[in-house]
């Protein structure tokens, strides 16, 4: 009796990889493949990411801080440098024109 319980178990964990390998597809018994593909389609640029060590981030980060530094003493010793232009106040609107606030808890 457990020889036979144990061929068709047997039997059935075999079954079950040929259709997760597919062997069973062209009937239409197929395992589903496709995963969300509405996500990779919603994807708006996944080529913008990078993935790096973080020895790599480190050196990054010294490298621009040395750069940055380079950057801010070249700017300071250089005695002919026009002075920054002075910024001109934004004109204040009456609090009567202003958008109302919106309680972000409420629907309307």
């Amino acid at each position: 009796m457990m020889r036979w319980l144990i061929a068709v178990l047997l039997l059935l964990n075999l079954a079950t990889l040929a259709w997760q390998w597919d062997a069973f597809a062209r009937w239409g018994w197929g395992a589903h493949t496709a995963r969300e593909p509405e996500r990779v389609l919603n994807q708006l640029r996944p080529e913008a990411l990078k993935i790096e060590t973080p020895a790599a981030f480190k050196q990054r980060m010294a490298a621009e801080a040395a750069a940055s530094d380079s950057a801010t003493a070249a700017a300071s010793s250089a005695p002919d440098a026009p002075a920054p232009a002075p910024s001109l106040p934004l004109p204040s609107t009456p609090a009567s024109k202003a958008p109302p606030q919106r309680n972000p808890l409420t629907l309307f």
